[in-house]
């Protein structure tokens, strides 16, 4: 799977957003960093505004994890 994350400001968004998922669930960052990937892409297919994809992928990606530990 292709990350279709932009450079810059868009790219450090994903990364605090990854770097805050794994100290709040535990998960390493590696898991993390793939379900975010597969995540923000299926996200990003249908979006027809970016402003809020990283904030709903992070939220999802929560749930996920969430939902592999119960």
């Amino acid at each position: 799977m292709s990350s279709r994350f932009e450079p810059g400001t868009e790219a450090v968004r994903h990364e605090r957003a990854m770097r805050s998922l794994c100290d709040r669930t535990g998960a390493p960052l590696a898991e993390v960093r793939s379900l975010f990937a597969h995540e923000f892409s299926r996200l990003e297919l249908g979006a027809s505004v970016r402003s809020y994809l990283t904030v709903l992928t992070a939220s999802n990606v929560r749930t996920i994890l969430r939902r592999k530990s119960a």
